[in-house]
C-alpha cells in the first residue's frame, strides 16, 4: 500500500513539473518560429490566385509545354523544384532551386525554372494572421501530363 502511495505521489510530482514547464517551452518555441524567415508549414498555406493548387499545376504545365526545348515525348524524367513565395504573394526568382533531379536534361530544367518564374501571383501564406514568406515544392514531370493542361480559350 505504501509503495503504491509513493508511486502515485512521484507520478503527480512528475506531471506537475511537466505541466509547469509547458509555458516556458511554448514561449521558447514561438520565439524560434518568429525568428525564422521562411516557413515550410504555416497555419495558412499560400494559394494560387488563378485556381488554387489545380490552377497552379495547370498553369505551370501549360507554360512548360510551350517553353520546353523540343518535343516533350523524347524524354521520360522527373524532378522536384523548390521556390519561395514572398509576403506579397510573388515568387522570388532567386529562391528557385532543384531539390531532386531524376535524369531531366539541363535545358528542360531551365525551361521548368522559367515556367515557375512566369507563374502568376499567390495569396500569401499566413502565420498568426500575418503574411509570411513560405517555401513550396513542385514536381516537374516529362513528358508533360496533358491532362493537367488548360485548353486555350
Amino acid at each position: 500500500m505504501r509503495k503504491m502511495f509513493y508511486l502515485i505521489i512521484l507520478t503527480c510530482v512528475g506531471f506537475i513539473h511537466i505541466s509547469g514547464c509547458t509555458h516556458e517551452l511554448t514561449s521558447t518555441i514561438c520565439e524560434r518560429v518568429e525568428d525564422q524567415k521562411i516557413f515550410y508549414n504555416p497555419e495558412q498555406q499560400p494559394e494560387y490566385i488563378n485556381g488554387g493548387i489545380f490552377g497552379l499545376v495547370s498553369d505551370f504545365y501549360t507554360i512548360l509545354l510551350h517553353t520546353a526545348p523540343v518535343t516533350q515525348d523524347c524524354i521520360k524524367a522527373r524532378a522536384i523544384v523548390k521556390f519561395s513565395i514572398s509576403e506579397d504573394g510573388i515568387i522570388d526568382p532567386n529562391s528557385i532551386i532543384i531539390v531532386r533531379n531524376k535524369s531531366v536534361p539541363e535545358d528542360y530544367m531551365n525551361a521548368a525554372i522559367e515556367a515557375i518564374k512566369n507563374l502568376g501571383k499567390f495569396y500569401p501564406g499566413k502565420m498568426n494572421g500575418t503574411p509570411i514568406k513560405v517555401t513550396l515544392t513542385l514536381p516537374v514531370l516529362y513528358p508533360v501530363p496533358l491532362d493537367k493542361i488548360r485548353p486555350r480559350e
